[in-house]
């Protein structure tokens, strides 16, 4: 019989945040008791950076109840990462709670770690004196007990103490004991170049801890009949250099005929399992995207298919579009951004590509275009095999790529005549008007839903934020639940209300994830948190995961990303 914690700590360690806590929180439905999963499963979550939702759990979990110092430690971590998310104005009161936490666990246990993250609570806080103060007595009764944690906490104290240079040596044996411990690597690094920045040095020395980069790989498919193994030998000889040149440890991409194989081979051959993005089912994408390019690919795509991790999507062909393609290739464009974010690493994309654009939504000319304008490293390899790159443009297509905003507010079915009249001249006026400040391409509400279409993701996002701060100004305040997904929509005609609208699984999704939506959080799916993650920097929009969650209707358990501003943490990050 497996062991769920050390499933967990497994799936930790290799940088697995999101399939860690799910696989803590799955197993504490059959023993909700395990004190070490719930902490694990507050821990990984917190770790992903979700602030808010870790938080949440912390409290569900009742892990606020414990006097574990381990866990009364990750109170005081999730005060300090919610401090750090805010205006720095606000910082103030929350640094100083996480500060007295710190402090009376390095009271209380002598332990250098608490006594570090008291200094550096100080140090944000602006009182760099007792910073060093504490650091510098950290540093007196450290005592090395050879471990991964021993030698950060040493190198973090002789950061605050200003010897950024011992730091350095310190960090480089820490990562000598990290083994392949990534999560640990990341939370050290972090941390220390939060405050290398706050100190005026240079935030690159955290890079003695080395995070494998995280891939994303997109390639041309072979014409019919091009069977030259000397040119797939040239192609799977550059992926072999440029996956060890870069030290990947992980990988998303497709599996179509071609470039998408050899990559999967290659990673294969380097011990890194890539995670495979498919539209639909594997049957139906052979058929569109292996079998064109000849039958040699079939066996080979075969044999993949069982060693690989496979994400399917809920996107099949449609008539005159490659949307579903494309939608798969932005997700796993979105995840290897995500994951690099998560890991504190770098992600980078391989392209086996010819220059030529990509005649529709999808392709790899489309995929490095979308990469490389959210500011990512595109490494190209060539393409030496010829494409029939020339031939004359598809249609137009009729769906369109588009952001989704679904949403309604508590307790209008009891309202009265007289709290409806108050309804539409108050709450439903301020929403209009917040929208009105965001183009939207179709919009719509009933009672107390709204429906509402966007070109933009960024648009869509900030229309939530500013929807929410309409209702909350409310008097009484009105906490309303927002949705928002990604996809393809379907322009429609309504003949019973005779309008035109739009249609689609988006809208559907969106529909039944507000309801598990917590009452003044917004809620988005993985396909819309990709879309985020291929923003520019700056764009001032983030996704925490908040794990797999059921939806309404039995529409199924979908992993769900909580949305939040991501100007605040920028300056630490």
């Amino acid at each position: 019989m497996s062991d769920p914690l050390a499933e967990v700590l497994a799936l930790e360690a290799e940088g697995l945040l999101f399939s860690a806590h799910d696989r803590a929180m799955a197993a504490l439905a059959e023993r909700p008791g395990d004190k070490a999963l719930r902490y694990r499963a507050a821990l990984t979550i917190a770790r992903a950076g979700a602030t808010g939702r870790a938080l949440d759990l912390f409290h569900q979990l009742r892990l606020d109840a414990e006097a574990d110092p381990e866990i009364a430690a990750l109170g005081a971590r999730l005060i300090k990462d919610r401090a750090l998310e805010q205006p720095a104005a606000a910082r103030g009161p929350l640094l100083a709670e996480a500060a007295r936490r710190y402090r009376d666990l390095w009271r209380s246990s002598r332990d250098g770690w608490h006594g570090v993250n008291a200094a550096a609570m100080e140090l944000f806080r602006g009182n760099r004196d007792a910073a060093t103060g504490i650091a510098e007595r950290v540093l007196r009764d450290h005592r090395d007990a050879g471990d991964y944690w021993s030698a950060a906490t040493e190198a973090e104290a002789l950061l605050i103490a200003g010897r950024p240079f011992e730091a350095r040596r310190s960090l480089e044996e820490a990562e000598a004991r990290a083994g392949s411990d990534l999560s640990a690597r990341a939370t050290t690094r972090r941390q220390l170049r939060r405050e290398a920045r706050v100190l005026g040095f240079s935030p690159g020395i955290v890079d003695a801890l080395r995070i494998p980069t995280v891939l994303h790989y997109t390639g041309h498919m072979p014409k019919p009949g091009q069977d030259d193994t000397a040119i797939e030998a040239l192609i799977a000889a550059a992926l072999d250099a440029a996956i060890a040149a870069h030290r990947v440890g992980m990988a998303f991409g497709g599996l179509a005929a071609g470039l998408d194989i050899l990559a999967a081979e290659a990673l294969l051959r380097a011990g890194v399992t890539p995670t495979v993005v498919l539209p639909c089912d594997p049957c139906t994408y052979e058929a569109d995207s292996v079998a064109p390019a000849g039958e040699r690919w079939l066996p080979r795509y075969r044999a993949l298919l069982a060693r690989v991790r496979i994400q399917q999507l809920d996107e099949r062909p449609f008539p005159g579009d490659d949307l579903h393609l494309a939608m798969a290739a932005r997700r796993a464009m979105g995840l290897a951004r995500l994951h690099a974010r998560h890991r504190d690493g770098q992600a980078l994309q391989v392209a086996a590509w010819d220059k030529a654009p990509s005649r529709g939504a999808a392709g790899t000319g489309a995929d490095v275009g979308a990469w490389t304008a959210a500011g990512g490293r595109s490494l190209h390899i060539g393409w030496p095999w010829p494409r029939d790159a020339n031939g004359d443009a598809p249609p137009e297509p009729r769906r369109r790529p588009m952001a989704v905003l679904f949403g309604d507010l508590p307790r209008f079915s009891a309202l009265d005549d007289a709290g409806l009249a108050a309804f539409y001249e108050g709450p439903l006026a301020a929403m209009g008007e917040a929208l009105d400040r965001h183009p939207a391409a179709y919009r719509n509400a009933w009672g107390d839903a709204v429906q509402i279409a966007f070109e933009d993701v960024a648009a869509a996002g900030f229309c939530a934020f500013d929807m929410r701060a309409a209702l909350e100004s409310q008097k009484p305040p009105i906490h309303p639940r927002f949705a928002l997904d990604f996809g393809p929509l379907l322009p429609v005609h309504d003949a019973v209300q005779r309008a035109d609208k739009y249609s689609g699984r988006a809208m559907t999704r969106a529909a039944r994830i507000e309801p598990v939506t917590p009452p003044g959080r917004i809620f988005a799916t993985e396909a819309f948190a990709c879309e985020v993650a291929l923003l520019p920097r700056g764009a001032g929009l983030a996704c925490d995961y908040a794990g797999r969650i059921p939806t309404a209707k039995g529409f199924g358990s979908l992993p769900l990303y909580a949305l939040r501003r991501a100007g605040y943490e920028e300056d630490w990050t």
